[in-house]
């Protein structure tokens, strides 16, 4: 692995994931597998064993495969997250990691990925944007896996360049990541129609984005209409979001 920055175990403790700093040594090939793709660092540790949580674990090559093409789909394909993530890699590095481990928490266990910030490396003078998948998350199919990359790199990733994130409320922060998750759906042609998206989308309406949505039904009516849609006019919302954000 030819990058400065060297992650060789993960540990949680109800849910706040912490990692272990170590120079990189001949043992790390024997841990983990890493790959480098247009700049982007992908790190698959090998699990040690086929369950967890009655969760069946992912070999890491398999894992590897489908991060890298999750990451190839979205930047092929939905032209704003492909812009947000070449901002990023102007500003630090990118590394995405697969560790069937994650989370610790049996609880949460739903999670597809997470987004872990303040990664800073003085010496080098720049940032690195981890994320992180777990055994449950990368076994989602190609779309939601390019979905959910946009969610964490575009979303909290590029909140977190701009040095928003620490100033916002999780329902805000979740809210824009979801938003930015809606707009990769839709680049990518996502069936909608499926008991889970609609439970997917009625949760970022009315849970996570539901202190926006209010603000939009009182504040800018020509917005609140996009709620109705099945294809919202995501750049649109993303604007009012910014003048609700100010408004805060």
């Amino acid at each position: 692995m030819n990058h400065p920055l060297w992650r060789d175990c993960a540990a949680a403790f109800l849910g706040a994931l912490s990692f272990c700093f170590i120079s990189v040594s001949g043992a790390f090939a024997d841990q983990a597998l890493s790959r480098t793709v247009g700049g982007i660092h992908f790190i698959s540790f090998i699990p040690e064993t086929d369950r967890i949580d009655g969760i069946p674990t992912t070999p890491a090559d398999v894992a590897m495969e489908r991060m890298v093409l999750a990451v190839e789909t979205v930047v092929k394909k939905v032209p704003m997250a492909r812009d947000r993530i070449a901002a990023l890699q102007k500003k630090g590095d990118i590394e995405i990691y697969y560790d069937a481990r994650h989370p610790r928490d049996v609880l949460a266990t739903v999670s597809l990925a997470t987004y872990f910030a303040d990664y800073y490396d003085p010496a080098a003078g720049k940032r690195t944007f981890v994320i992180l998948f777990g055994r449950a998350g990368i076994q989602w199919d190609a779309n939601h896996l390019a979905s959910t990359i946009a969610h964490e790199l575009a979303g909290h990733a590029y909140q977190d360049m701009q040095g928003r994130l620490e100033g916002m409320t999780e329902l805000d922060a979740e809210c824009e990541a979801y938003l930015v998750e809606e707009h990769a759906k839709q680049a990518l042609d996502y069936d909608k129609t499926t008991d889970e998206a609609i439970a997917l989308r009625n949760n970022m309406d009315h849970h996570w984005c539901d202190d926006f949505r209010r603000y939009t039904l009182e504040q800018d009516r020509a917005v609140s209409t996009e709620w109705d849609e099945l294809n919202p006019n995501i750049p649109k919302l993303l604007t009012a979001f910014q003048a609700y954000q100010k408004a805060r």
